[in-house]
């Protein structure tokens, strides 16, 4: 019976269940023949077993049932089979994860509306504590994001490491489902608990643009740094995201705010040879003679980096020419001759 489910030889599976067989009979891995034709996709043999009234919920020995095996491949009929069936809809596998929760993560939409009619638990999360909504946001299933969203569900819901729908989504550059996330007013400024990078962070880092201008629109705290001290400013001047830079500089932010390292947006900018960077940054008046914790001024990290253009403009603001960083001179003190680097 085992080996006909599995391989969809629906003659056969009528044929034996015309016998008086166990119908609940697992493989050696604790399959079922439902388990394995809903896993499969055989629509005809799950109905011919269902009238036989099998365990809905029997699982094998990796926790996964019925029902999750046919939300998980996509088996939108199967699905409404087993739907029609008192089953355990919140039923997890080994690693905690719910039938809907690999729907959301699978972009099985049909799947998920299907699933939602019955009234999951809409917050319920894997081992890793990533609800439905966080794998959806994170995969970026925008159609299962709204789904979701119709739901009464925690919003700021965060996985282990602190990640909230928002943040995923803002990272992987979701620009739709970030949209939809900022509707239910979630906190703007949630950071995970890794890094200490908030969504706005996490856009600026990696290019997000039109998902910066959003987040922006919320008013955040512009200068929320991660556990790096780095600001959503520093590291979009490190990273050389001229239009994403434009965008944060229209804000009241610390133009001199710089990261545990002590280096400041200007320093970044003109150690990694972004120009155009460079030259909005000057428009703010900064402290061009700001130095990191080696005591490298912006115009000492251009220097050696023979950044001539970045040079250029540094000197048009009149910095001090002859600022030494701390390294040289305790080089110096010492009687070396060379950059000790």
């Amino acid at each position: 019976m085992n080996t006909g489910s599995q391989e969809g030889h629906t003659d056969i599976v009528k044929l034996l269940l015309e016998k008086n067989l166990n119908i609940d009979l697992c493989s050696n891995d604790d399959c079922s023949p439902l388990n394995m034709a809903s896993q499969e996709g055989h629509t005809d043999i799950v109905k011919l077993l269902l009238e036989k009234n099998p365990n809905i919920d029997l699982y094998k020995n990796d926790g996964c049932s019925p029902l999750y095996k046919a939300c998980q491949n996509g088996h939108t009929d199967i699905v409404k089979l087993l739907l029609e069936k008192n089953l355990n809809i919140d039923l997890c596998n080994n690693d905690g994860c719910s039938p809907l929760n690999t729907a959301s993560q699978e972009g099985h939409t049909d799947i998920v509306k299907l699933l939602l009619e019955k009234n999951p638990n809409i917050d319920l999360c894997n081992n890793d504590g990533c609800s439905p909504l966080n794998m959806a946001s994170q995969e970026g299933h925008t159609d299962i994001v709204k789904l979701l969203l119709e739901k009464n569900l925690n919003i700021d819901l965060c996985n282990n490491d602190g990640c909230s729908p928002l943040n995923m989504a803002s990272q992987e550059g979701h620009t739709d489902i970030v949209k939809l996330l900022l509707e239910k007013n979630p906190n703007i400024d949630l950071c995970d608990n890794i890094y200490g990078c908030s969504p706005l962070y996490k856009a600026c880092q990696n290019g997000h643009t039109d998902i910066v201008k959003l987040l922006l629109e919320k008013n955040p705290n512009i200068d929320l740094c991660n556990n790096d001290g780095c600001s959503p400013l520093n590291m979009a001047s490190q990273e050389g995201h001229t239009d994403i830079v434009k965008l944060l500089l229209e804000k009241n932010l610390n133009i001199d705010l710089c990261n545990n390292d002590g280096c400041s947006p200007l320093n970044t900018a003109s150690q990694e040879g972004h120009t155009d960077i460079v030259k909005l940054l000057l428009e703010k008046n900064p402290n061009i003679d700001l130095c990191n914790n080696d005591g490298c001024s912006p115009l000492n990290m251009a220097s050696q980096e023979r950044h001539t253009d970045i040079v250029k403009l540094l000197l048009e603001k009149n910095p001090n020419i002859d600022l030494c960083d701390n390294i040289w001179i305790q080089s110096s003190e010492h009687g070396m001759s060379e950059w000790a680097y």
